[in-house]
């Protein structure tokens, strides 16, 4: 006796071809794919921050005289006014939010 041949009901399609299944499936992966995009160009921003020879100020190290404009007010303000009179605070903010 010969097995019955099975039969595919008629209009029924693969579960991918479904545009709700399909949705199902390319919605996660295109999450998480951002997701590791982003965490990859703030991973590649963290590691651009400083160059060898860049070393950061310590307390009481002497810095060099330079001159800064100063926003509010338009003046430059140098640094050779304050070294040796006054101690000093440099901070450097990285923008406006």
């Amino acid at each position: 006796m010969s097995k019955p041949k099975s039969k595919k009901r008629q209009g029924s399609k693969q579960w991918w071809r479904s545009s709700k299944n399909r949705n199902k499936v390319w919605f996660p992966l295109f999450a998480v794919l951002a997701v590791v995009a982003i965490g990859g160009f703030i991973w590649w921003l963290a590691v651009q921050g400083g160059q060898d020879g860049d070393k950061p100020i310590t307390p009481g190290q002497s810095v060099e005289a330079f001159t800064l404009p100063d926003i509010v007010s338009g003046r430059s303000v140098s640094m050779a006014d304050y070294l040796g009179k006054q101690p000093v605070v440099v901070v450097g903010y990285m923008g406006f939010f």
